[in-house]
């Protein structure tokens, strides 16, 4: 049992703490005493002389108690969605802009020194609150034990100290958060993802049907905002909370979260590639990129984009690269990565599809849901692949070589681990670590396919990577390219091509996910 302090010190402010009494090796309270945290006060003034019990390291096999919040990580996610957006949408094209291409033509030049002072302006703060939301976090843990050799009154730092009605043995330490990963239930989330976009859908009716007037504006205001974040943001998640649950890995809430966050933060370099650079040196080679019909414009589509955003998000994957410890989590770090990078993707073109006016009630739907369906698990399985092919290579590449009549040994260590319980609000135990991953992963076969029937994925690096392009190439290129085709036909047999050919695209993500499940899980 865990007790907050009723009063804390101001020198341990900004780290929380808990206050473990009477823990037996176990970790189970025998009996609760009454326990005051106190500092600052004259009994603390009095006691100043008392010996201060030292920090130690956490014990082996300390059991952290965490309440149960699955929308928490959903809530913190949304807001650094909203300073990434800033980072990388505004400040990141104002800076470029004004310093290659201010008037967006694809051409080099004009500069625009004021564009670049506006983006630095917008970056600044953004910086600095997304390092203070990502500082370290630690937990200040006390460990009281009755014992006829402590005390009633123990100081742990200059300023504090507990007080208890019979004497204990203080032991305290500072431990990182280490509280796992917790999601709301897929269904959940697709429920609200599908039920929102309806819901928003047929409150934008009226401005179709009736016009832009007072009341369908008011309508459209009201529901725009909720609409927004429900269809740029629920699918990702779904699909995260999925992944969390079938890949049996142990993975803090903070490891996740980074994940998602350098992948949404690899989309900053895929913009200058893709909205700068490449747009200039194809008008250098004579190429017209700004018509959405000319080859110009579809090379930054077929070959820009795939090169240069997985090239990016392969390089997010190296920097959660000391996490990874087998193809496996490589494959799992890797389609977060692919997430974030959808998630910031996303928040674009849905919000797009809001200055569309009174076809808004089309566009919205329209896009949210061939995106959520479509090209965020897309994005999540190519990555994933490039984080396989890394993950095998950096698991193997220290592997010693073994000579013909040698036996190589290795020190036997006992694997140390993260041990946690999840309480609710009734202080019942919802999960713990113990139970968590004892049981074998059953995926369902809608999203599996047998071990027999799977797909082998390339283990080295460049193999990896370059086949996330050739599938993002072919997804990108071949709608572009349909598109093309039937521009002049009718607009009915427009939209059947091009939506029927959506439509098989998706089939064959889908197939082509339960080949490579069974590999990237074994």
């Amino acid at each position: 049992m865990c007790k907050r302090p009723k009063r804390q010190s101001r020198n341990d402010e900004g780290f929380g703490r808990l206050l473990f009494i009477s823990v037996t090796s176990d970790g189970r309270t025998e009996r609760d005493l009454f326990v005051n945290v106190i500092g600052y006060s004259l009994p603390v003034h009095i006691m100043q002389g008392l010996p201060t019990t030292p920090l130690t390291p956490p014990p082996p096999g300390l059991t952290l108690a965490h309440p149960s919040s699955p929308w928490k990580v959903v809530r913190s996610m949304l807001g650094f969605v909203l300073l990434v957006f800033i980072i990388v949408q505004v400040s990141a094209v104002a800076i470029f802009a004004g310093i290659l291409d201010s008037d967006l033509d694809g051409d080099l030049g004009p500069s625009n020194p004021l564009l670049t002072i506006f983006g630095s302006a917008c970056l600044i703060p953004c910086v600095v609150g997304f390092t203070f939301l990502r500082r370290p976090r630690l937990t200040h843990v006390i460990r009281g034990t009755e014992s006829i050799f402590g005390r009633t009154f123990n100081m742990i730092a200059p300023h504090t100290a507990i007080q208890s009605s019979q004497p204990i043995h203080v032991d305290h330490h500072l431990v990182r958060d280490l509280s796992p990963l917790e999601m709301p239930p897929g269904k959940q989330l697709w429920w609200l993802f599908f039920g929102g976009v309806s819901i928003s859908t047929l409150c934008m009716f009226p401005m179709l049907a009736f016009g832009l007037n007072i009341f369908t504006g008011l309508l459209f205001g009201l529901v725009a905002i909720p609409a927004f974040v429900i269809g740029f943001s629920t699918p990702v998640f779904a699909w995260w909370s999925t992944l969390n649950a079938y890949f049996g890995l142990p993975t803090t809430r903070r490891l996740a979260e980074w994940m998602l966050i350098v992948g949404m933060l690899s989309a900053l370099p895929a913009v200058v590639i893709n909205s700068f650079l490449s747009p200039i040196l194809f008008s250098a080679l004579g190429f017209d990129t700004l018509d959405p019909m000319s080859l110009g414009f579809g090379m930054i589509l077929f070959l820009s984009a795939p090169i240069g955003e997985e090239l990016c998000k392969a390089a997010a994957i190296l920097v959660l690269a000391r996490f990874i410890d087998s193809p496996r989590r490589g494959f799992q770090i890797g389609f977060t990565v692919g997430l974030g990078f959808a998630l910031l993707e996303n928040s674009m073109y849905v919000l797009m599809a809001f200055f569309e006016g009174e076809y808004s009630a089309i566009s919205f739907p329209m896009i949210s849901l061939l995106r959520g369906i479509g090209s965020i698990p897309a994005h999540g399985l190519w990555t994933g692949i490039s984080g396989y092919a890394i993950g095998s290579y950096l698991c193997n590449r220290d592997a010693p070589p073994i000579q013909p009549g040698y036996q190589v040994t290795t020190e036997q260590t006992a694997p140390i681990t993260n041990q946690w319980m999840l309480v609710n609000t009734s202080g019942e135990i919802v999960k713990q670590s113990a139970t968590e991953f004892s049981e074998p992963i059953r995926v369902p076969r809608w999203l599996c396919s047998s071990k027999e029937g799977a797909f082998p994925l390339p283990k080295k690096p460049i193999f990896g990577i370059g086949l996330a392009m050739l599938f993002h190439s072919f997804w990108n290129g071949s709608s572009w390219l349909l598109g093309v085709v039937f521009i002049d036909a009718n607009v009915w047999l427009y939209v059947f091509f091009v939506f029927g050919w959506l439509v098989f695209l998706i089939v064959g993500l889908w197939l082509i996910t339960r080949k490579i499940l069974p590999t990237a899980l074994s």
